[in-house]
């Protein structure tokens, strides 16, 4: 995931023994590592959508671009990311089941080594990306909507199926089917990105393997709505600007507008707009398949779940569930 620079303040001793307190405290364990919740988004969010771009570094430099006329009602800003840096660590690993993002629970993390351990292996790349934000007051109105609509009831229910059918007979505590629901935004958001990483990789040239996502969906306290596509591969493709330059008026209009295009239309059309999860069913997508929204699962944060296609686009006479502006609908 991509990593800034709001850490170099503090010495590298002070972090792992920061890490290693809070590991010991929760457990009280030295053989087995504990899941500790770490809000990276946070911290990422706020130099993203920070009201003034912050001073460039060697690790992370953004500018602000002009949001195009024609979009400026779905989106609030769009900023080219011309340098991040992404980290990856290997903390630990599982026996048995695997680890699985939406039941964590299932699966318990096992340190790499069984004596205290100030380090782990880990890989560093660099890139750029691209970072735009959805208008506050259209996804909440949109969001609002979604509070009394069958079809995300449909999503909601899907996801309780999901998590009871995958419940490790290990667990004896309080078990709460909808614990981890990304909520209504994500969906949204999800599919928008999957949308514009496919338009990109058709259109620009860009593998689809090398780019990723981050998606910033925050709820009534933290009012997020953003997404990061990135690009931070090991050889030169994500170094160069291309993906930057994506957002000049001459190409990010035209982007976002094929997206949507193409967003209406599947191949596997009628099978693919009218699909929903129903009892006894547990997927975690509605509208969408390999053809119209699956990326690789290297490039998508939750394994191609929480994807529908009608949330963004119209796909029949019912248009009540479209986030999208009127003018931008195919």
């Amino acid at each position: 995931m991509p990593q800034f620079t709001y850490l170099k303040e503090y010495a590298p001793d002070a972090l792992i023994a920061a890490v290693e307190a809070r590991r010991q405290g929760a457990t009280g364990q030295q053989n087995q590592a504990t899941e500790v919740t770490a809000d990276l988004l946070s911290p990422e969010w706020d130099v993203l959508a920070a009201p003034h771009v912050p001073d460039p570094t060697d690790d992370f430099a953004m500018e602000s671009v002009t949001v195009p006329t024609t979009l400026d009602g779905l989106f609030a800003d769009v900023r080219q990311v011309q340098r991040l840096r992404e980290a990856r660590a290997l903390v630990g690993f599982t026996r048995l089941d695997a680890p699985d993002p939406e039941s964590d629970e299932i699966a318990t993390l096992v340190r790499l080594s069984r004596t205290s351990q100030n380090w782990v292996p880990a890989s560093e790349v660099r890139g750029e990306g691209i970072f735009l934000r959805v208008r506050e007051d259209l996804m909440a109105e949109w969001e609002d909507r979604m509070q009394k609509s069958p079809q995300m009831a449909a999503h909601r229910e899907a996801f309780g199926r999901f998590r009871s059918n995958r419940k490790s007979d290990r667990i004896t505590g309080p078990f709460d089917p909808m614990r981890g629901w990304p909520g209504e935004r994500y969906i949204a958001l999800h599919t928008l990105s999957h949308l514009l990483i496919r338009t990109i990789a058709l259109e620009c040239g860009y593998c689809s393997a090398s780019l990723g996502e981050r998606i910033y969906a925050g709820d009534e306290e933290n009012t997020r709505t953003g997404i990061l596509i990135y690009t931070a591969v090991p050889d030169s493709e994500g170094t160069l600007g291309g993906l930057v330059s994506l957002t000049e008026d001459t190409h990010f209009e035209r982007i976002v507008r094929r997206a949507l295009e193409d967003a209406a239309r599947c191949s596997s059309d009628p099978l693919c707009a009218e699909r929903l999860p129903k009892d006894p069913a547990d997927y975690l997508h509605g509208a969408a398949c390999h053809v119209c929204l699956f990326v690789s699962e290297t490039t998508c944060e939750r394994g191609n779940r929480f994807l529908d296609r009608r949330f963004l686009v119209p796909l029949g006479d019912d248009t009540d569930q479209v986030l999208t502006p009127v003018n931008l609908r195919p």
